[in-house]
């Protein structure tokens, strides 16, 4: 089984992965897409997850306020081949001691059973629901962990 490596991420690498369909339809229909991805790049808060040469995903953190950000991931095509290599990477960055400065760190995402049982794998709590939250008129679940 190959290891997946992490390594700032750049607006460009969004050019070589193959984005899942879901964010095309959602996230990528959004006006200022561009400009947050060179926010996200400037911030130096995101990583590209790379696996037998192939991005399956970039993943970053946004601050909200001081001690609480959100969590973010832009997942490939690709990314069901390495959940292995990938839930792992974000784990461990997780544990790593990158996100000590935050008290409350959240992420949103659709309501189904392969997303709630990764958030709960990453020592997440579902928080509640979020109604016909995106485009489409999915529901989301915000999820979060809060230092006690």
């Amino acid at each position: 089984m190959s290891k997946a490596i992490v390594i700032p991420f750049k607006a460009e690498h969004v050019e070589v992965m193959d984005v899942r369909d879901y964010e095309l339809n959602t996230t990528f229909t959004l006006a200022n897409v561009q400009t947050a991805l060179k926010v996200f790049e400037m911030s130096k808060k995101a990583g590209t997850i790379i696996c037998e040469g192939r991005v399956i995903a970039i993943m970053g953190v946004q601050d909200l306020w001081p001690g609480v950000c959100e969590l973010w991931v832009l997942p490939s095509k690709y990314l069901h081949e390495y959940v292995f290599q990938f839930s792992r990477t974000i784990l461990k960055a997780m544990n790593s001691g990158i996100l000590n400065g935050y008290h409350r760190i959240q992420i949103r995402a659709t309501d189904d059973e392969l997303h709630n049982r990764w958030l709960k794998f990453l020592k997440f709590e579902k928080e509640g629901t979020l109604r016909k939250y995106d485009n489409l008129g999915n529901d989301m679940n915000i999820w979060a962990r809060v230092k006690e």
